[in-house]
């Protein structure tokens, strides 16, 4: 599988010089705008306030359609020796935001690997037969406000990815199966979205 690694940095245009002591690898399809937003800004407050250290890099990495598969943040510790309760209000601040089952905490000495994450994800892939002649029928903000109402996700920021011949809506709770069963009801209910595609994510 092609990847590819989209640099975005934290309100700066420098290159990142790979100076950091763990990456944050956060299970969520979300543009690098939205990314700073929801994670980089509450947790850049956190090491600022306990003085822990600081944000010095991280990225989006793609499949090669451009599908968001992952985002990472870089931190670079003040102290050498990483305390567990570091790791732990991190992990914290991070699940607050709504960080995603399957994400994980990188030790970059020791490659240790700290899974952490709360919600479940679910994406709807509309159907790539006839795709050009269903386009123009497809409405997707109706798609994403109906599935956010079914499923009772709130969605502070709209997350989904447009590819040739595809389209994918990504949503986030609390129970994937739930959420299966409410985005079965609205395509039954719909037939237009019947030939969707649902798949977890989370």
């Amino acid at each position: 599988m092609l990847l590819q690694f989209i640099s975005q940095l934290f309100e700066s245009d420098e290159t990142d010089h790979n100076e950091y002591d763990i990456v944050i690898q956060i299970n969520d399809k979300v543009s690098p705008l939205d990314k700073r937003n929801l994670y980089l800004l509450p947790l850049n407050e956190l090491l600022l306030e306990k003085n822990y250290g600081e944000i010095s890099g991280g990225g989006i990495l793609k499949e090669e359609p451009g599908e968001i598969i992952f985002c990472d943040i870089h931190i670079k510790l003040f102290d050498e020796k990483i305390a567990p309760n570091i790791l732990k209000n991190i992990k914290t601040c991070l699940e607050d935001c709504g960080a995603p089952k399957g994400s994980k905490i990188i030790i970059e000495n020791t490659h240790q690997e700290i899974p952490f994450g709360k919600n479940e994800g679910i994406a709807i892939y509309l159907d790539e037969e006839n795709a050009e002649e269903k386009e123009e029928q497809y409405n997707l903000d109706f798609v994403q406000s109906e599935i956010s109402r079914r499923t009772n996700t709130s969605q502070t920021t709209e997350r989904y990815w447009k590819g040739n011949s595809t389209t994918g809506l990504y949503f986030y709770g609390q129970s994937y199966e739930k959420m299966k069963d409410e985005v079965s009801h609205f395509m039954t209910a719909n037939p237009l979205y019947k030939t969707a595609r649902i798949a977890q994510i989370a």
